[in-house]
């Protein structure tokens, strides 16, 4: 069954009995060069409204089927009519922009869907493929993958270290010089922040241990020169239990803390205690969303040139989410960072990648929450042993798929070898 209401724009209405006859139909009567206006069940069956010549201002305003019995010149009568008030409509009241029905219909979307799912089912088969591959033509570069996997390390600082392996050593004797050369690329300071006239903001996500970090550093410093050489401030005004934790801390070592509200009392602070040698600033994790998190970045960047920046990477977290943080900041430019949450951490693949990739030198490292002892300047080589005790407890030999997905997809973009083959 097929209704008709706009002449001039064809467009037509099908019902049939599924959504295939109804294409069909409109198809057939249309040609191929139609748009779907949309589509929706009716008893019955469906109803397919379909515009050949699209015009999506008259569309819009016409919406209305011409009632059966009506003679065609009737129906255009009635549509030069509706045409022409329609014509002065828009010159007095010109339309704003709409999306198009259509790109909302169910069908359209459970199409979008399923190409999505294809293209999902393709990548994984040509994943484990390019896995196989490797396997088969550089059989020690893919041992030395699996046992990157195992770690968390990021397939593309994999592929590139374990390229870097003669293919004619065992794996043992790979698997050692490619960890060295792991250590080599950790970036870590081994000068003490600590120093002074040193103004320091430790930035970071929520609940990645800003606080406690700050208190252990000021209790290290407190011990060794004394409690007039710190002192305090947090620019965390919108948790109470966070401020609290501070100055209680404050309270037991006997050093000033202030709370920061604007950037005058900033400045007010900085000129106040410059003589102190260290200054300790904590901030709030907030949700980039938050206007005042865009705030308390803009106070920073005010004093930028006296106050330096170090994020606080918390070894818990997952790839996406430390890299969302490094991006969040990336306004203040830090060049160091504090792993944190060591011992609570079942790998440490991630951090390492993204303090790799992202140059950043790590200062110190947080294992505990005892104060000041959980809290040890940044060694590569510890760093590297723990990561072989975590992966040696908590990785598992069945990991195949996972390692397919994770340096298969990686290798169908990147075929690895391509720097030795000549």
């Amino acid at each position: 069954m097929v209704a008709e209401w706009n002449i001039s724009m064809k467009i037509r209405k099908y019902f049939a009995a599924d959504m295939r006859q109804a294409l069909n139909m409109a198809r057939e009567q249309q040609g191929e060069d139609i748009v779907i206006l949309s589509n929706r069940k009716v008893l019955g069956g469906v109803e397919l409204v379909v515009a050949e010549d699209y015009d999506e201002s008259l569309y819009a305003s016409e919406e209305k089927v011409v009632p059966a019995g009506v003679a065609v010149s009737d129906a255009q009568h009635q549509h030069g009519v509706a045409e022409s008030e329609t014509k002065e409509q828009i010159a007095a009241n010109p339309p704003a922009h709409h999306e198009l029905d259509w790109t909302r219909e169910p069908a359209l979307a459970q199409v979008r869907e399923e190409i999505n799912s294809l293209r999902d089912l393709l990548e994984q088969q040509m994943s484990s493929l390019a896995w196989g591959e490797v396997g088969r033509q550089h059989p020690i570069w893919a041992g030395l993958l699996r046992k990157f996997g195992k770690l968390g390390i990021h397939p593309a600082l994999a592929r590139e270290l374990a390229q870097q392996i003669p293919e004619q050593y065992s794996l043992e004797q790979g698997w050692r010089t490619v960890l060295a050369l792991l250590s080599y690329r950790i970036p870590v300071s081994r000068a003490s922040v600590l120093t002074n006239n040193t103004s320091l903001a430790f930035i970071g996500a929520s609940g990645s241990g800003k606080t406690t970090t700050i208190a252990k550093l000021a209790t290290q410093y407190v011990l060794e020169h004394g409690a007039g050489s710190v002192v305090l401030a947090t620019l965390d005004s919108y948790r109470v239990g966070g401020r609290e934790q501070l100055r209680s801390y404050a309270r037991i070592l006997g050093i000033p803390m202030r709370t920061i509200n604007n950037d005058t009392e900033l400045g007010d602070l900085l000129d106040q205690f410059q003589n102190r040698k260290l200054v300790l600033i904590d901030t709030a994790g907030l949700s980039p969303a938050d206007e005042r998190h865009k705030e308390q970045i803009s106070l920073l960047l005010g004093v930028q040139d006296r106050v330096s920046s170090c994020l606080v990477l918390p070894a818990i977290a997952q790839s996406p989410a430390l890299q969302q943080t490094i991006d969040v900041y990336r306004p203040l430019a830090s060049a160091m960072c504090i792993l944190s949450k060591l011992d609570e951490a079942s790998s440490l693949g991630a951090v390492l990648s993204i303090a790799i990739q992202e140059k950043l030198k790590i200062i110190y490292q947080c294992n505990g929450q005892q104060v000041p002892e959980d809290l040890h300047k940044g060694d590569a080589a510890d760093l590297i042993a723990r990561a072989i005790s975590m992966m040696k407890r908590y990785s598992n030999s069945t990991e195949e798929e996972l390692l397919e997905q994770h340096f298969g997809k990686h290798a169908v973009y990147n075929p690895i070898g391509e720097r030795y083959e000549h």
